[in-house]
C-alpha cells in the first residue's frame, strides 16, 4: 500500500544527493581558484622559470688557447674528437636549480670548479652501436656554485661531433613543463593515434577471424602505430617513458622505414591491387633498406642516423607513387570506389606538406604536430570506411544466407528432378539384369548400366559441388574398417583399369591402425575420383595405390594415400589450375575423356574439410602423384597387417551370393505418386517373396493402413495434395490406425546434406534416397523387419550356375533349336531327380541317390554347366561309396545349387 510513497521519497533523496555533489564540486573549484589568487606565495625561494642558459661559451684547444663559440651551432670537429667548452655560472644560482643540455649522439662529461657532476654515456647499456643516444642531461646546482667555471666536454662519432645544442637553467619541473608546453600536443595526440591503432589492431584480427578476411584498414592501423612511435620516440619525454633511451632510439629509425611499407600496402588494397607492380619497387627498396641499414648498426660499420638520407629517399619515393596512382584514378573516376579513404591519403599527404612549410618557417610547433593531426584524420576516414564495409558485409552475409536457403531449396528440387528419372531408368536395368539370361539383351542392359551409372556420377558431382559451395555438405564419421575401405577402392581400380594396357598394384602399410573413425564415404568419394583419374588419364605402365600413415598424438594418425600412374603428366604452368571447378586441361587433347572437371575441386574442398592436405608432383609425358594427407582417429590400435595375403585369403573364402533371405510372411507398402518407381520398387522386391502393396498417393496410403498392418512402410516425400510428411504426421495422430507405430522409412530423390537428421526429425524411422540400390534395400529390410519373418539361405557360389552357351551349343550340333530342347529337358527332369534325390536322401538308398546324380551330371554337361557337373560327380561318388557324413554335410547346399541352376535354365528359356 506504501509503494509509491516509499518510491517518492526515494527518488527526493536521489535528487538531493545530486544538487549537493553539484554545490560542493563547484565550492571546491572556487575555493581553490580564488585562494591560488588572493592569498600569498608559500612556495620555497628557488628559480621556477625555465630559461634559456644563454651564456659566453669559450672552447678550450689542445694548446690551451680558449676561443668563443656560438650556442647553439656547430664547431670543427673530427669523428671521435673530444670537444672542451667552458663557461662561468652566474652569480644567483639557487639549491635545486639545473642545467639541462641536449646531447646529440654523443658522450657528455660536466666538471665543476674541476669537481665532476655529470657525465652520460651509453657505450655499455645499448645493444649495438657504439655513439649515445640523444637525451637530455641535468647537472645539478648549488648556491656555492655561483660564479664557478664549468667545462662541457662531448664526443661523437657520427656527424654530429661538433653540435652544440640550446640549454636551459631551471628546476627539472619547471624544465620538463617548458617542454610540455612546446610539444604536449604532439604528445597527446601521438598517444592518442598509438592507442587508437592499436585499438584498430585489435579489432582488426577479431574481424578476420569472424568474416575469414583481412581488412584493409589493418595494414593502415599499423602505419598509424609506427607514425605514432616514431614521434613518441622523438619526443622531448622519451627518458621518461622508458628505461632505456636506447632502444627508444633504435625504435625511431625502424618505425620510420616501416611506415611507407605498410602505408603503401593500405593504399595497394584500397586500390584493389591495380597498381601492385607499381608499389612493389618502393615495398622492395624499404624491405631491402630495413635489413641492410639494421645490419650495419648492428655490426657497427654505420650508424641509422647517417644511413637517415635513404629513408628519405623511400619514403619520398613512396608519397609520389601514391600520388600518381591517386590522380590517375581521379582522372579515371575510379577513386570513388575508396573515396573516404583517398580523401584520408589526401588530407595526409596536405598535412605532409604543412608540416615541411611549419619547419622551414621555423615556427613555434614541435615537429610532427601537423602531421599527428594529418594521420589523425586519415584514420577517422580509414575507420568510416571500414564501418561502412563492415555494414555492406553484414548485408551481402544477410543475403548470401537467404540466397543459401533458397539454393538448399533448389538443391532439394534439383535432387528430387533429376534422381528420380535416373533411379526409374537404374532399377529397371536392374530387373533386366537379374531377370533375363539373353546374352545379346544382358550387354545392352550393361551399356545401360554403364550409362546410368555415369549420368549419376555427373549429377552426383554437380550437386557435391554445390553443396560443399553452398556450405551444406556435412560430414559423418562412425567406425570403419581400413582393410575393407582398401579392398572396395581396389575393386573399383581394378574395374576401371579392365580392357586398358595398364597394371594395377597396392602397397599397404602393415602397421596401420586396422580400425579407425571418420567419414568413409567421403574418404572414398576422395579416392575414386584421384584413382579414376588415373586411369583415364594412363593409356599404359602402371597406376599404383599407395596407403600409408604416421602417428599424430596418441590417439590420432595422419592418414596417407598416394596414387601415382605413368600417365600424360601435368604441364608445370597448369599445376596452378589443376583444383579449379570445372577446368579440365587440354581440352583438345583430352576431348574424348568424359567428365565435369569437378572430381579434383570435391576431392581438395573434401579433404580441407577434414583439416587434411592434397599435394601433387607431375613430369608432364612421364605420369603423376597426388597425396592426400587427413587425420583420422583411432579406435583399434592393431596393425592392419599383410594386406595382399588378407585380401587374397579374403578373395577365396568369399562366397557370391544370389537370394540370400526371403520374407513370404512380412507385409510392406510403398507409395509413390510415380507408377514406374513402383513398379521399379516392387519388382525389386520380387525375389524377397515379401507381400507388397501399393499406393499413389499420401491420402491413398492412409486408407490402406486402416485395414491392413505393414511390417514396413516405404513413403516418398514429394507427392501432390498430400506429401509424404503430412501423411506420415496424419499417420502417427491416428490411435485408431494398426499402422500407428510401424516403421516408416523416406523414400525420396532428395540428396542435400542432413536430410536424414531432417527426416527423422520428422518421425521417419529411417531415410532411403534414390536411386534405389539392390543392395542397400536389402540391408534395410534385414534391419527393419521383424527377424521372425526372415528366412535366411545359405549362400551358392555364382561358379557353380555359370552356363557355358557355345560349349552346350557344340554338344547339340550348334543347333540354337535343338540346344533349346536340351534346356527344356534339363528343367522337367530337374524338377523330378529333386524330388527323387530327397526321398532317397530320407531313406539311406545311396545307390539310388548315386545314379540320379550321375544323371545330373551328365544333362549338366549337356547343357553347359561343367562347374555344376563335378559338384554332381562329388555327390555320385560319395553315393556309391556310401559316404554318409559327405552326402549329410553339403546335401542342403547341392539341393539349393540344383534349384538354382534350373531357375536361371527357366530363366534363359
Amino acid at each position: 500500500m506504501n509503494t509509491g510513497k516509499e518510491h517518492k521519497i526515494l527518488t527526493t533523496y536521489i535528487s538531493v544527493a545530486k544538487s549537493f555533489f553539484a554545490v560542493v564540486t563547484v565550492f571546491i573549484v572556487m575555493f581553490l581558484v580564488i585562494g591560488e589568487i588572493v592569498f600569498p606565495d608559500e612556495r620555497d625561494a628557488v628559480r621556477t622559470d625555465c630559461e634559456l642558459f644563454e651564456t659566453e661559451w669559450m672552447r678550450v684547444l689542445d694548446n690551451g688557447e680558449k676561443v668563443p663559440v656560438e650556442t647553439p651551432g656547430k664547431v670543427p670537429a673530427e669523428y671521435g674528437e673530444v670537444v672542451t667548452l667552458t663557461t662561468t655560472l652566474p652569480d644567483n644560482v639557487y639549491n635545486g636549480e639545473t642545467i639541462c643540455f641536449r646531447t646529440i649522439w654523443q658522450d657528455v662529461t660536466v666538471y665543476i670548479d674541476g669537481e665532476l657532476r655529470q657525465e652520460y654515456s651509453t657505450q655499455n647499456s645499448r645493444p649495438f652501436g657504439t655513439n649515445s643516444t640523444t637525451r637530455y642531461t641535468f647537472v645539478e646546482l648549488f648556491e656555492e656554485d655561483a660564479g664557478k667555471e664549468m667545462i662541457y666536454q662531448f664526443s661523437s662519432n657520427s656527424k654530429y661531433a661538433g653540435d652544440i645544442r640550446e640549454s636551459y637553467i631551471g628546476d627539472r619541473t619547471s624544465i620538463w613543463m617548458h617542454f610540455l608546453a612546446k610539444s604536449g600536443l604532439r604528445t597527446g595526440v601521438s598517444f592518442f593515434l598509438l592507442l587508437l591503432s592499436f585499438l584498430c589492431i585489435i579489432v582488426c584480427t577479431v574481424l578476420k577471424f569472424v568474416y575469414k578476411k583481412t581488412f584493409d584498414l589493418n595494414y593502415l592501423a599499423w602505419t598509424i602505430l609506427f607514425s605514432a612511435l616514431w614521434m613518441l620516440s622523438e619526443v622531448e619525454f622519451r627518458q621518461l617513458l622508458l628505461k632505456n633511451v636506447s632502444i627508444v632510439s633504435s625504435i625511431t629509425y625502424w618505425s620510420l622505414m616501416l611506415i611507407p611499407l605498410t602505408l603503401l600496402l593500405y593504399i595497394n588494397d584500397i586500390q584493389k591491387r591495380i597498381y601492385e607492380k607499381v608499389y612493389i619497387v618502393p615495398i622492395g627498396y624499404m624491405m631491402i633498406l630495413f635489413v641492410v641499414v639494421t645490419m650495419l648498426q648492428v655490426f657497427d660499420i654505420a650508424q641509422f642516423v647517417e644511413m637517415l638520407i635513404f629513408t628519405h629517399i623511400g619514403i619520398a619515393i613512396s608519397i609520389i607513387c601514391i600520388i600518381i596512382t591517386l590522380m590517375i584514378d581521379t582522372f579515371k573516376k575510379r577513386s570513388s570506389d575508396y573515396m573516404l579513404a583517398g580523401m584520408g591519403v589526401y588530407g595526409m599527404l596536405i598535412s605532409a606538406i604543412l608540416e615541411i612549410v611549419v619547419y622551414y618557417l621555423n615556427a613555434d610547433l614541435s615537429i610532427g604536430t601537423v602531421m599527428a593531426f594529418g594521420l589523425l584524420y586519415l584514420l577517422i576516414m580509414a575507420i568510416i570506411k571500414t564501418g561502412k564495409d563492415l555494414l555492406q558485409s553484414e548485408k551481402n552475409k544477410q543475403q548470401a544466407i537467404i540466397a543459401r536457403e533458397a539454393q538448399a531449396k533448389f538443391l532439394a528440387n534439383m535432387s528430387h528432378e533429376i534422381r528420380t528419372p535416373i533411379n526409374v531408368i537404374i532399377g529397371m536395368n536392374e530387373m533386366i539384369l537379374r531377370e533375363n539370361d539373353n546374352d545379346e539383351i544382358k550387354e545392352y542392359a550393361d551399356n545401360i548400366q554403364s550409362a546410368s551409372n555415369m549420368l549419376l556420377g555427373l549429377v552426383n558431382d554437380v550437386l557435391d559441388f554445390s553443396k560443399i559451395e553452398s556450405g551444406h555438405l556435412e560430414l559423418v564419421e562412425d567406425k570403419y574398417y581400413l582393410k575393407q575401405l582398401i579392398q572396395d577402392e581396389v575393386l573399383l581400380l581394378k574395374a576401371r583399369a579392365a580392357g586398358k594396357q595398364i597394371s594395377t598394384q597396392v602397397e599397404v602399410s602393415p602397421e596401420i591402425p586396422k580400425e579407425l573413425c571418420g567419414d568413409e564415404l567421403r574418404i572414398k568419394q576422395i579416392l575414386t575420383n584421384l584413382l579414376s583419374n588415373a586411369v583415364k588419364y594412363t593409356k599404359e605402365g602402371s597406376v599404383t595405390l599407395k596407403v600409408f600413415f604416421e602417428w599424430d598424438n596418441e590417439d590420432t594418425i595422419k592418414l596417407g594415400f598416394s596414387v601415382i600412374d605413368t600417365g600424360i603428366g601435368i604441364k608445370e604452368e597448369d599445376l596452378s589450375k589443376l583444383f579449379a571447378s570445372f577446368k579440365r586441361l587440354e581440352l583438345n587433347k583430352n576431348r574424348s575423356i568424359q567428365g565435369t572437371g569437378l572430381g579434383l575441386n570435391i576431392a581438395k574442398q573434401l579433404v580441407e574439410l577434414m583439416n587434411g592436405k592434397i599435394y601433387v608432383e607431375s613430369e608432364y609425358g612421364e605420369g603423376s602423384t597426388f597425396t592426400v594427407i587427413i587425420p583420422q582417429k583411432v579406435l583399434d590400435k592393431q596393425p592392419i597387417g599383410n594386406y595382399e595375403k588378407a585380401s587374397l585369403e579374403k578373395k577365396k573364402e568369399k562366397p557370391v551370393s544370389v537370394n540370400t533371405f526371403t520374407a513370404p510372411d512380412a507385409s510392406i507398402l510403398i507409395v509413390d505418386d510415380n507408377p514406374i518407381n513402383l513398379s521399379v520398387m516392387k519388382g525389386l522386391l520380387k525375389r524377397t517373396k515379401i507381400q507388397v502393396d501399393l499406393a499413389k498417393s499420401g491420402k491413398e496410403s492412409l486408407e490402406l493402413t486402416k485395414n491392413q498392418v505393414y511390417d514396413i512402410i516405404f513413403m516418398d516425400h514429394m507427392m501432390p495434395e498430400m506429401d509424404g510428411v503430412e501423411a506420415l504426421r496424419l499417420l502417427r495422430m491416428d490411435e485408431s490406425n494398426p499402422n500407428k507405430a510401424s516403421v516408416v522409412i523416406a523414400l525420396t530423390a532428395n540428396a542435400i546434406a542432413g536430410c536424414r537428421e531432417m527426416y527423422l526429425n520428422y518421425g521417419f524411422n529411417d531415410y532411403f534416397a534414390k536411386p534405389i540400390e539392390a543392395d542397400k534395400l536389402d540391408g534395410l529390410l534385414l534391419q527393419y523387419l521383424p527377424k521372425e519373418l526372415i528366412l535366411m539361405e545359405s549362400q551358392v557360389d555364382l561358379e557353380l550356375l555359370h552356363i557355358d552357351k557355345k560349349k552346350g551349343m557344340n554338344y547339340c550340333m550348334n543347333s540354337e533349336e535343338f540346344y533349346k530342347e536340351i534346356l527344356v529337358e534339363f528343367s522337367k527332369l530337374g524338377n523330378e531327380y529333386i524330388s527323387q534325390l530327397d526321398e532317397y536322401f530320407k531313406n539311406h538308398e545311396w545307390k539310388k541317390y548315386a545314379i540320379v546324380a550321375h544323371s545330373i551330371k551328365g544333362n549338366a554337361i549337356n547343357i553347359g554347366a561343367d562347374n555344376f557337373s563335378k559338384l554332381a560327380l562329388k555327390h555320385e561318388l560319395a553315393g556309391k561309396e556310401q559316404n554318409e557324413e559327405l552326402i549329410n554335410a553339403e546335401y542342403e547346399n547341392f539341393m539349393k545349387a540344383i534349384k538354382a541352376l534350373i531357375e536361371k535354365v527357366e530363366k534363359m528359356l
